[in-house]
């Protein structure tokens, strides 16, 4: 069931001048499935954009855990599946989320 994902891995090309939507897009993420995001970013350049990496790992309250700052590198932190329980069933947001047959999108 889509609800019970702990951690999602979103690997992606967001060039330097966007890098502030990277990020704050990977704490919304974080926060809105009460989950760990782990954001994988390219470095380097291309004939169009420069990159600059800030890969992340976020938690389910949308703070940094790591950050790999602007070059290439390994980050790691540590998901505590404890915490990331106890905040779900402190605030059960995701028991709201329709899926399948039970959701259907407004007719314009």
């Amino acid at each position: 069931m889509r609800r019970d994902a702990q951690l999602f891995a979103v690997i992606a090309n967001w060039p330097v001048k966007r890098i502030h939507h990277w990020i704050t897009l990977l704490q919304a993420r974080a926060i809105e499935n009460q989950a760990y995001v782990v954001g994988v970013n390219r470095t380097g350049t291309d004939p169009k954009y420069n990159y600059n990496g800030h890969s992340l790992i976020v938690n389910p309250h949308g703070e940094i855990l790591a950050d790999a700052g602007t070059g290439e590198g390994v980050i790691s932190a540590e998901a505590d599946l404890e915490i990331l329980q106890a905040w779900r069933a402190e605030f059960p947001a995701l028991q709201d989320m329709r899926t399948g047959e039970a959701w259907r999108p407004a007719k314009c």
